[in-house]
Order: structure tokens, then sequence, then C-alpha cells
């Protein structure tokens, strides 16, 4: 079985412009990002939410000291 790369470096991995470390990244936060993002009171607020938090996850992961 094949060991999972760790999330540091799937961070530095993507920020070095590897695609496919970033979709795993996204993947391996997704259960968060849709928790945080239902944080609304309002239901039809919870697409905006879950897009800006993903957004700003693409940026955090471009200013990741690594």
């Amino acid at each position: 079985m094949e060991e999972k790369p760790k999330f540091h470096d799937l961070a530095v991995q993507a920020k070095d412009g590897d695609g496919e470390a970033l979709v795993q990244l996204l993947c391996r936060l997704t259960p968060a990002v849709k928790k945080y993002s239902r944080w609304s009171n309002q239901p039809r607020h919870w697409v905006d939410c879950y897009s800006d938090l993903v957004i700003w996850l693409l940026k955090a992961i471009h200013q990741f000291p690594g």
C-alpha cells in the first residue's frame, strides 16, 4: 500500500507549480472547507462561502514559505 504524501510536502510541491499536488491538497481540505462554508446562516450563501474559502486556500498555498 502506498503511503500518502505529507501535507507539508504537498504544499511545497503545489507552490512550485505541481498541479497534481494542488489537487490532492484541495481534496484533503474539502471536508473542512465545506464545514466552515456552512457557518453562514443563509444556505444560499454556502456556495459563495465555499468558493471564497477555496480561493483563499489557493492564495495561501502560493504564499506558503517553503
